[in-house]
């Protein structure tokens, strides 16, 4: 394995895992849930791995062209549009809570605040999202 378990584990905290308190009965790890499965995302990244091994590498013949802030598109749903919120003083609010958030994440060097702030933030966009629904 190339990476180390606690930054697997840390990656999918951060990006709304739920740590469950029951252990992988193959590694050890703490299994996870994640969109409603429960999982060893240890285990899952070291048969990522493997998989990515036994595929030969082809030699790329055309390299794309790095993207630039223009090349990338947001897909969003139309109930989440900017349109819809930009109206109302609480979606105003949400952003400026969300932007506060992320400077202080930005300038965090304790790990585990940082992870509090990622938390906030998340529970931030979701009151948007939820906002947006009941309008």
């Amino acid at each position: 394995m190339t990476r180390n378990p606690d930054d697997i584990m840390a990656e999918h905290l951060l990006t709304g895992g739920k740590m469950l308190s029951e252990a992988c009965s193959k590694c050890g790890a703490p299994l996870f849930e994640i969109h409603g499965v429960k999982q060893c995302v240890v285990c899952a990244e070291e048969a990522k791995e493997a998989k990515a091994a036994a595929v030969p590498e082809v030699p790329a013949k055309v390299t794309a062209p790095a993207a630039s802030a223009d090349d990338v598109r947001v897909i969003m749903p139309a109930y989440a549009k900017e349109e819809r919120l930009a109206a109302t003083p609480l979606g105003e609010e949400i952003d400026v809570l969300i932007s506060e958030f992320i400077e202080r994440a930005r300038g965090e060097p304790d790990a585990s605040r940082c992870l509090t702030y990622m938390e906030c933030i998340r529970t931030a966009a979701e009151a948007k999202t939820m906002l947006v629904r009941l309008r």
